[in-house]
């Protein structure tokens, strides 16, 4: 990155390279580690059906993580503040449950996702955050195995030689369960600048990290519960299993050694770019101070350096890498997922930075959008108990949180930001069909699941990007063509009117006939209303429209 005096006074400079985020790029090393066991990839709805998210973990009615201060419900739309039996789920398990509802053992599966707690952002919690799972149900599994499988997975993500602790835990789920601790980077290494004294050498100091005890928790973990078995119709007395589950942003945080959640998750462009910077065996640059005129006093964190991800060598009967694959893991990743990866690469590469963002949103950001009373953007799915009074609503776009983002980069002195966000949005039910509630100690029918299945709103995957600057809008419309070659759709593009897009500068976008977004420069008043800068522009695209075009949705 250019030195602050390369840009102009008093504000941090402009940087034309993109970047993905590091915890997409986290998500997938530690998703390719499993990958390279013969683990498969699975993939789940963000909003869930309380019988997967709860029931058929072994969690009643009366588990504390069902309460509203550990779990965002969903509002019933034909009762006002009544929960519907809908969640936003507070865990990636639920994917393991339909992934065992829907394929017989032998089965390995890891499965990655972002996950939502009304928790307020601090040094230590987010309310949304990433978490990768694994799961393993065949004969004759123990303990032993998982415990090998995590000493494996740990010395991949923070070098060759660290190791893992149990600490025995409860979990409803698992049982036995433990807590999954890993040596501490730092105390492993003790001539790391963390550790250095005032004089160079070892400080006598507790570790910063660990606080001395030379453990850090990374993850929770067990033996699949009989009646968790059970509920998804795998025989308990035939087979064993074993679960385990990481925070992403954890472990991107232990692994460079940094130190407030909310340098992960705020947004600002420069800690991604940062971070890309890394390399092995040298520390990050410092950090730019954040401009003077900005909402947050903190800086972007300085990150320890750490080895780039290691192979480590398979265990025999594992399997080796197929010699065909290209980048690590995409050789075995379903379609979408592997197209997703070069679309981040490709839009990174064109400049735009990677910025996920949070799902809620606020009624008055259609106002300022100028949408119609009756635009079914406005029809949200609503939550019973939102972090803020303000922001009661799931989002039906994704441009609300993406142009949000770009106004607090501006704000923080980030000079032409251009950012990108691929994500799921929430569209509510036409029927209102509440969820059935099966039994949990047993699989459910099949009319069972498909009503289950029914109750739960569709959840497709959108690309966003957002930009300001003379030429931003033909780069926008660039970027739904990018995706779009990646994904082999022809894209045709044709002129219309569409709110929040200004006219003559707005294009619909089309596959096989189809429209699946729209791009172009964004209306004054939605510009003034949200405090952006004119010659803003903005685009939206439905990947999950397109993969079943393409004939991707299939495979």
């Amino acid at each position: 990155m250019r030195s602050a005096s390369s840009g102009r006074a008093g504000s941090a400079p402009y940087d034309s390279r993109g970047a993905r985020h590091p915890v997409t790029v986290t998500a997938e090393q530690m998703t390719d580690v499993l990958l390279d066991l013969g683990y498969g990839v699975a993939e789940g709805p963000e909003v869930e059906a309380e019988w997967f998210a709860f029931d058929a973990l072994n969690m009643d009615d009366r588990h504390p993580s069902r309460a509203p201060g550990r779990t965002f419900h969903i509002e019933n739309p034909s009762a006002p503040g009544r929960r519907s039996g809908l969640v936003l789920r507070a865990h990636t398990s639920p994917v393991q449950v339909r992934a065992m509802l829907g394929t017989s053992p032998p089965l390995r599966v890891v499965s990655t996702g972002r996950a939502f707690r009304p928790d307020t952002a601090d040094a230590t919690h987010s309310p949304v955050f990433h978490q990768v799972e694994g799961l393993a149900v065949d004969l004759g599994l123990t303990m032993v195995d998982l415990k090998k499988t995590l000493d494996h997975f740990a010395a991949s993500m923070f070098g060759r030689g660290t190791v893992t602790r149990l600490r025995a835990h409860h979990f409803a789920y698992t049982d036995p369960s433990a807590e999954v601790d890993v040596e501490c980077a730092v105390c492993r290494d003790p001539a790391a600048p963390s550790r250095e004294g005032a004089a160079g050498g070892p400080s006598a100091d507790p570790c910063g990290t660990c606080g001395g005890g030379g453990w850090i928790e990374w993850g929770g973990c067990g033996m699949v519960h009989p009646r968790v078995l059970a509920a998804c119709g795998v025989d308990p007395h035939r087979y064993g299993a074993f679960a385990f589950g990481m925070g992403v942003e954890r472990t991107l945080m232990l692994r460079h050694g940094l130190r407030d959640m909310r340098d992960v998750v705020d947004g600002d462009v420069r800690f991604p770019l940062g971070m890309g910077e890394l390399a092995p065996g040298r520390p990050r640059p410092r950090p730019l101070p954040r401009a003077t005129a900005t909402v947050t006093t903190r800086a972007v964190p300085a990150a320890r350096a750490v080895p780039d991800m290691e192979t480590i060598p398979l265990a025999r009967g594992h399997g080796a890498r197929s010699a065909w694959r290209g980048a690590a893991g995409e050789g075995l990743l379903p379609p979408s997922q592997s197209l997703r990866r070069r679309i981040g690469h490709a839009l990174a590469g064109a400049g735009y930075v990677e910025t996920p963002c949070f799902p809620f949103v606020c009624d008055a950001a259609w106002d300022a959008f100028g949408l119609a009373p009756d635009d079914p953007r406005r029809a949200t799915l609503r939550l019973t108990n939102p972090i803020s009074p303000r922001e009661p609503a799931l989002r039906t776009t994704l441009l609300p949180g993406l142009l949000a983002a770009l106004g607090l980069n501006l704000t923080w002195g980030n000079h032409a930001p251009a950012l990108f966000e691929q994500g799921m949005i929430f569209v509510p039910l036409a029927s209102g069909d509440l969820p059935p509630v099966p039994r949990a100690d047993r699989r459910p029918t099949d009319d069972q699941l498909d009503a289950l299945n029914t109750a739960i709103p569709a959840q497709p995957r959108h690309l966003a990007a957002a930009l300001t600057g003379e030429s931003s809008w033909a780069r926008a419309v660039d970027a739904a063509r990018t995706a779009a070659h990646i994904m082999g759709a022809g894209l045709v593009t044709r002129p219309t009117e569409h709110a929040p897009w200004l006219t003559g500068r707005c294009l619909e976008l089309l596959v096989g006939g189809a429209v699946l977004g729209h791009a172009g420069e964004l209306r004054a008043g939605t510009v003034q209303a949200l405090g952006l800068p004119p010659r803003t522009s903005a685009m939206e695209i439905d990947l999950t429209a397109m993969e079943h075009l393409t004939g991707l949705g299939s495979t």
